[in-house]
């Protein structure tokens, strides 16, 4: 899979990137992977970082021909636990407007979650990706929930960064997961 970048949405001093994939809008078929990590480290629009790269080789080891990945929440920092302690809604609401923008008119995406543990390095995560969740349920209810093999014994999704090639994708209960406290 080329690293041909076309979809590339960032705030105006590129210090959030909302979205990031290898197809033009108008070209998104049933053979592009939708990816969810938690917030974007260094990958741009003419190099991938080591979390893209694994994430081309699990939508190609999986008969994927694109992507497109976005982020629970969109701020650049290579360690998620250096993120604000605060949420800022303004980024946050413009992430989630790409997001939406991005998968309207898509019939029955495949949205992969990748991000493991790193959920749980700041308290306003969990609730980002609640909202992600019913607000593009909303557009689509014909989604299709991955992850990477077996949850992790913490009850979350493995990060591809972590995760060995011979695991498949497979479906995730959204609703189940998302009402389970438990997750470490």
């Amino acid at each position: 899979m080329d690293y041909n970048i076309e979809i590339y949405e960032t705030d105006e001093y590129n210090q959030c990137r909302f979205a990031l994939g290898n197809i033009a809008l108008e070209n998104i078929t049933n053979s592009t992977l939708f990816v969810f990590g938690i917030n974007p480290s260094t990958a741009d629009d003419q190099k991938p970082d080591h979390t893209i790269k694994k994430v081309i080789g699990f939508a190609e080891h999986n008969s994927y021909s694109s992507f497109v990945m976005f982020n629970v929440y969109p701020l650049r920092e290579t360690y998620p636990y250096k993120l604000p302690p605060e949420m800022n809604d303004d980024i946050f609401n413009q992430n989630l407007n790409v997001i939406k923008e991005i998968l309207s008119d898509i019939n029955n995406p495949h949205i992969l979650l990748a991000y493991g543990k790193l959920i749980n390095s700041r308290n306003y995560l969990r609730p980002c990706l609640n909202q992600i969740y019913r607000e593009i349920q909303n557009l689509n209810q014909d989604i299709k929930w991955l992850r990477i093999g077996p949850m992790l014994v913490c009850g979350h999704p493995r990060h591809p960064l972590y995760a060995p090639y011979r695991y498949k994708l497979e479906e995730i209960d959204m609703d189940r997961y998302l009402s389970n406290d438990t997750n470490n």
